[in-house]
Order: structure tokens, then sequence, then C-alpha cells
């Protein structure tokens, strides 16, 4: 048996086994933008935790080319308000990978990696094309303190896109896991 306490071990240490235990983790495939451009990144700090008001949480670090300088998808969601969260499915797993890049701001992913979008309501960022579920989602507040190296983004859902059958990837550890339904009929909605 081992107690690990996490006042005593690097951040480094500490998020990889948050990340290699709290698993399946949904991965929240974001499109954001702004006048200039659309931004398109993958999070796994992200769940469902209210239904009254229908809340996501995402949490967004810091750039990995300086602890200081936010992420588009920050700069984005705290300018413009907005942000829709698409659910990855399977067959978009590789290219949703992809996007896990640190790019130069202003350059797009969606571009770079020639992932395709679709606008689906004209007051929200588009859907990723071939995604079957995303929230249409409003800034609906954020929590920040100077020693968090993440800000969870409180995200109220004003619309659900829904496109179909679709099997949906996790995030486990430092890989991605496909996600299955149960047979067992008490389990089924």
């Amino acid at each position: 048996m081992q107690i690990i306490n996490f006042n005593e071990i690097e951040s480094t240490q500490r998020y990889k086994l948050m990340s290699g235990n709290i698993v399946p983790r949904p991965v929240a495939w974001i499109v954001t933008e702004n006048n200039r451009f659309i931004n398109l990144a993958p999070f796994s700090y992200f769940t469902g935790i209210s239904s009254v008001p229908p809340l996501l949480m995402v949490s967004i670090g810091r750039n990995k080319k300086g602890l200081n300088e936010p992420k588009d998808t920050f700069k984005n969601i705290k300018e413009t308000k907005k942000a829709t969260v698409c659910l990855v499915p399977v067959e978009l797993a590789e290219k949703m990978d992809r996007t896990g890049e640190v790019l130069p701001y202003g350059e797009s992913e969606a571009e770079r990696f020639e992932i395709e979008l679709e606008r689906i309501d004209e007051n929200f960022p588009p859907i990723v094309k071939g995604c079957k579920r995303a929230f249409l989602t409003t800034l609906y507040g954020t929590f920040e303190k100077d020693e968090m190296a993440t800000i969870p983004f409180f995200l109220k859902i004003e619309k659900m896109y829904i496109g179909g059958d679709f099997e949906p990837v996790a995030r486990v550890g430092k890989g991605y896991a496909r996600l299955c339904e149960m047979e067992n009929e008490k389990w089924k909605m």
C-alpha cells in the first residue's frame, strides 16, 4: 500500500497521477472564434456538472510556450463569451489529437490540419464536420486563483446538436479509448 501526499510532489507528478487514474475522461474538442480566426483544441479535463442550469466545465491550462500566456481557447472564450464543444467520434480521433499541437496565436488548427467545419447556427462557432454531438455554449463563469495552472470555465449549454449515433473517444492516461454501451437493460435510458 502507498499513500502519496500531493503537497509533497511536483505538479507534473500530480497531473500524471490524476490523468492516469480519473478515467475515462471525455474529450471536449472546442471550437472558438474571434473576428480574425477560428481556433480548435482538445481538452480532457472536461465534464458535465449541472442540469439546472445546464453547465459543462472545462479546465483550460496555460500555453505550453509560457505559463503566463493563456491558450487561444481561453482568450477567445473570455473575449466572445461563446464556444462550441464537440464530442469526438472514433473516426476523428487522430485529427483531434493533432489539434493539441501548440500553434502561434492566430493560426487555425482547422486550416493547418485540413479539418472541415460546418456552421449550424450563426450565433455560435461552427462544429467539426463529422462530429455527431456538440454543445453550443455561452460563458457562465470562471474560477480563477493565482496558484492555479488550469482555470475551470463553466459553460452554459444553450443548444445541443445531435447528428446520429456515435462511438465517443475518451482520454485514458496518455492515450485514448473507445467507449462502448453496456448491454444490461437496467443501465439503459
